[in-house]
């Protein structure tokens, strides 16, 4: 596929060991929601990385199509406001889970993503600095499902004054 902008995408980066742990993560976590009668969606993305773009900024994570359709079905008529957020950081990777809920009708979409801090350290910058992280989970001819969230922290590499807890 050509893309005449993807010059300024950074390059694919391979998740190590702690993606298996993400994903193990998500759907022990997925399954505490369906307890608690909870409507889950756990996604499994082909690729995640920071992006820093005239398109978009933030973090693009690649779905399945199936993946994406039904990710785009349950946002269609929900408020998708809160976000509880996972991180940890090895294997030079920063390994995210997000949830994305809507308490109201106690519905959430599970997020895994990762990416090479030390590759996309200018757009990490450009997120702090903007006081914003955009999630951008789209299928491969960019049609994109767009997560805001005004504190970008829990989604970026440790700096002084942050932490690794759950927001």
């Amino acid at each position: 596929m050509n893309d005449p902008s993807g010059a300024d995408i950074p390059p694919n980066v391979q998740a190590s060991d702690g993606w298996p742990a993400v994903i193990e993560d998500m759907e022990a976590t997925a399954v505490e929601y369906r307890d608690r009668g909870w409507r889950t969606l756990e996604l499994h993305p082909g690729d995640s990385v920071l992006v820093d773009s005239d398109r978009r900024t933030g973090l693009d994570i690649v779905l399945p199509g199936p993946e994406f359709e039904a990710l785009e079905s349950l946002v269609a008529d929900r408020s998708f406001r809160d976000v509880e957020v996972f991180r940890a950081e090895g294997d030079g990777l920063v390994y995210l889970l997000v949830i994305e809920s809507d308490p109201e009708s106690e519905t959430a979409a599970f997020v895994p993503a990762y990416y090479d801090p030390n590759g996309s350290a200018e757009t990490v910058e450009a997120i702090r600095e903007a006081g914003t992280v955009q999630l951008f989970c789209r299928r491969l001819n960019d049609e994109a499902v767009r997560f805001v969230h005004d504190d970008p922290a829990p989604f970026l590499p440790e700096s002084s004054g942050s932490d690794s807890s759950p927001r």
